[in-house]
């Protein structure tokens, strides 16, 4: 358990970085679900509509 915790602190990633991650995992996903469905949306167009949905960063 000891060790588990180590490695816990080891590869920690701060709120900010987290949510920066996600919020670039959330636009590939809906650029690619968006491209399957057959839509010609670009990623900046993902990505403006992401930003008006959930708002801005």
């Amino acid at each position: 358990m000891a060790k588990a915790k180590h490695i816990k602190k080891q590869f920690a990633i701060s709120p900010e970085r987290l949510a920066e991650l996600q919020r670039a995992t959330l636009i590939a996903s809906a650029g690619a679900s968006t491209c399957l469905a057959g839509s010609k949306l670009s990623d900046k167009e993902v990505k403006k509509v992401v930003n008006t949905v959930f708002g801005q960063k």
